[in-house]
């Protein structure tokens, strides 16, 4: 069969109907988002046996294979992705009726949503957008891939992420840009002309040894890597501004951070031309794109 297709066979001859079960339909999207008969079975509250017997049905019921079994994954065929393709808007659209007329019915409880993100952003730019009227929230601070770990193990109902990683079962969706500015104390000698040459005489304040935030300016503003040795390793953005403004030295620091200290002249863009930025992404499991609190939530803050 060179085109898969849904469809429903009737059996007249018996007085009887015979269709595809639309179960099968729903372990079979899940198959194909996760890779993994494993993680749908998870996602679906089933066996793994259960989910295998429903992919193993579609396909004999079809006349075709939708997966390659791999070790560790299943690869979907040419036949897979088309079947994909043609049902994931009908499957999803049933799936998300059924959980808007369930949320609907009247007075739900608000549910608790655990999230977890950047110390500074969470706290700067996330927890003043937080729909309370529709759900309460509980906060972890952590970096994105230790996040998206406990994300993946159901420990958190979304992540705040800065950057993509790409995961078979994670849906991500911008919510804004962050940008970096080169900060200095007041009272510094603002360069005149060749910035990079004044950048590698100062002083540095970093996040992290790795420079991370330092790093990505160098590598926006003049295509390489930084060669400095940071005098301050201050993991915490806030502590950063901090010692700038103690006039211990320089570092990059973000746009919603540095305002205010800016406005009150406590410290000072040095090139507020030149800046790096970074997308920053509200990330959830696949399985939880029909959540109508979540969708609300995301919808805030974006």
């Amino acid at each position: 069969m060179s085109t898969v297709f849904l469809y429903f066979k009737e059996r007249t001859n018996k007085g009887e109907e015979d269709m595809i079960d639309f179960e099968w339909y729903r372990s079979f999207i899940h198959v194909y988002q996760q890779r993994s008969v494993s993680a749908a079975a998870r996602i679906r509250f089933l066996t793994q046996p259960a989910v295998s017997q429903h992919i193993a049905a579609l396909e004999a019921e079809l006349e075709t294979s939708l997966f390659i079994r791999a070790p560790r994954q299943m690869i979907p065929t040419d036949a897979g992705t088309a079947l994909y393709t043609q049902v994931v808007g009908l499957i999803d659209r049933l799936e998300a009726l059924s959980l808007e007329m369930k949320y609907e019915a009247g007075e739900q409880p608000r549910p608790v949503l655990k999230f977890g993100g950047p110390t500074e952003f969470v706290t700067h730019g996330i927890v003043p957008k937080l729909p309370l009227d529709v759900a309460q929230f509980t906060a972890v601070f952590d970096l994105t891939v230790p996040l998206l770990q406990r994300l993946l193990a159901n420990e958190l109902d979304f992540i705040i992420a800065t950057k993509r990683i790409d995961e078979p079962g994670v849906q991500y969706v911008p919510i804004g840009d962050e940008r970096f500015h080169l900060i200095a104390p007041i009272g510094y000698d603002v360069p005149e002309t060749d910035l990079k040459e004044w950048m590698d005489r100062q002083r540095w304040i970093s996040y992290g040894l790795e420079l991370p935030i330092i790093r990505r300016y160098y590598q926006t503003q003049f295509g390489e890597r930084p060669g400095i040795r940071p005098e301050m390793i201050l993991p915490n953005v806030d502590a950063i501004l901090k010692a700038i403004e103690a006039g211990h030295g320089i570092s990059v620091l973000p746009d919603y951070l540095v305002e205010a200290a800016v406005s009150a002249r406590r410290v000072q863009r040095i090139a507020p031309e030149r800046f790096a930025t970074n997308q920053l992404y509200a990330a959830y499991r696949t399985e939880s794109r029909h959540d109508p609190v979540l969708q609300q939530v995301i919808e805030a803050l974006s």
